[in-house]
């Protein structure tokens, strides 16, 4: 369970621009953030009750064009990053929100491809989605610009949905688990959590298990949160009980689940 301490640190801050700084991840290695969302805003068509970023204040599927960045700023900040920085190995489109939801996503993903073929060819692209834009044909067919394009599950059903994602109210948990069918060999990534709210145990792990079944991705990543997260009461699940879950999973399913935390060598 999480200290009490833990639950008093404040969430991180936004994103204040187009590119941040290189991160370093086991996973990734050293990677250069692409942010397509507002830097005064947190932006999604989420609200997770862990994300370390805090609550989300405008919660839609329908952005604003005007406070995004357009297809140029993104391109010039990214080749400004890029040749400061050539020794990177990811560019990782995340931010403060969910990134498809620029309405320019699909081009800017493939411009950045080809920017990237010109002046890094060795660095490759990473994307982290909720998953929620992928009823849109043109979003799906962006992510083959990807070598990592991470989609997020962490629920099976549509109660646990509303409990842990907080969906925008357009969004359907049918919508969701057609938008992953429709990506053959997807790799999600999961956050699973304890508390009041769970995801980890029970009917709401079941679910989630037979949603994987039928989505039949090609790998599942899951993690517990490492951050300050916004709602009280949300704990942490730990490295032992990821790994169980993983490898009962793996067995149930057929899919490959793969238990990720902080200090995971792999």
């Amino acid at each position: 369970m999480q200290s009490s301490a833990h639950k008093r640190m404040r969430v991180l801050s936004l994103e204040t621009g187009i590119v941040y700084e290189p991160v370093l991840s086991r996973r990734l290695g050293l990677s250069l953030g692409i942010n397509l969302l507002p830097t005064s805003y947190k932006l999604c068509s989420f609200d997770c009750v862990y994300c370390h970023y805090g609550r989300t204040h405008v919660k839609t599927m329908q952005p604003a064009a005007r406070d995004l960045p357009w297809t140029q700023e993104v391109l010039r900040a990214v080749e400004v990053a890029l040749r400061k920085t050539p020794d990177v190995d990811y560019l990782t489109f995340s931010g403060n929100g969910e990134p498809t939801l620029h309405p320019a996503f699909p081009e800017i993903a493939a411009a950045v491809a080809r920017l990237r073929d010109r002046v890094a060819p060795d660095v490759k692209l990473a994307l982290f989605s909720n998953a929620t834009t992928l009823q849109r044909e043109d979003v799906r067919a962006a992510l083959a610009h990807f070598e990592m394009p991470m989609l997020k599950l962490d629920a099976g059903d549509s109660e646990t949905l509303a409990a842990i994602n907080g969906p925008a109210p357009e969004l359907t948990w049918t919508s969701l688990l057609e938008g992953l069918k429709a990506v053959p060999g997807a790799i999600i990534q999961s956050v699973l959590v304890e508390g009041p709210v769970s995801n980890a145990r029970g009917a709401a792990l079941a679910a989630w298990a037979a949603a994987l079944a039928e989505i039949r991705p090609a790998h599942v990543y899951i993690y517990s949160t490492e951050y300050p997260v916004p709602e009280a009461g949300v704990a942490q699940v730990l490295p032992y009980q990821l790994q169980q879950i993983a490898q009962r999973v793996s067995a149930q399913t057929g899919v490959p689940v793969h238990a990720r935390w902080i200090w995971c060598d792999a």
